[in-house]
């Protein structure tokens, strides 16, 4: 009976450990307007040419597209250019998007850029099993960040969840 009770006991907490729970990794608030649904920072550890970059997204029920707020910090202080999100073999480029602050941080800039993407563009890169790769350039150069494969697989169904309640508060 001990080993039984221990047994579960185990379970339990490997479950615990284990599960994929959204929660934490978003917050929501009521407004007049809707429900707004505010997708908590996540640091990328896949990066290419820059130190740092982490991004966080913003989505409002009542609109069909998707504020993504992203911080990089890179060796240049140039504005990035060209931004786009690749997952899989898809290309979704991102035509509206802004400086909103540039600092220094030791001897590096630190970026902070605002981006709209459609709605249904976000859905489909959640969706997609590849890990969505942010890419720019800053002054010609080619800099990139992504999720670790194995953070993706976990950080993908937390993703989908949060989703799942904003199609949910559309209703």
């Amino acid at each position: 009976m001990k080993r039984l009770i221990a047994l579960l006991f185990m379970s339990a907490i490997v479950v615990a450990l284990h599960g994929q729970s959204p929660q934490g990794r978003y917050a929501s608030r009521i407004t007049p307007d809707g429900t707004i649904f505010f997708i908590n920072p996540q640091a990328l550890g896949a990066l290419a040419n820059i130190r740092r970059f982490e991004y966080d997204m913003t989505l409002p029920s009542w609109t069909d597209s998707v504020t993504i707020n992203f911080t990089i910090e890179s060796s240049l202080m140039n504005a990035p250019e060209n931004l786009k999100i690749t997952s899989g073999d898809r290309v979704y480029q991102c035509d509206d998007f802004s400086v909103l602050y540039t600092d220094i941080k030791r001897q590096h800039y630190v970026i902070r850029v605002t981006s709209r993407f459609s709605m249904q563009d976000l859905i489909q890169i959640i969706e997609s099993a590849s890990s969505p790769v942010f890419s720019f350039t800053q002054n010609g150069i080619s800099e990139e960040a992504a999720y670790k494969y194995r953070v993706w697989k976990k950080e993908r169904k937390k993703l989908s969840d949060i989703l799942q309640l904003y199609v949910y508060s559309k209703k």
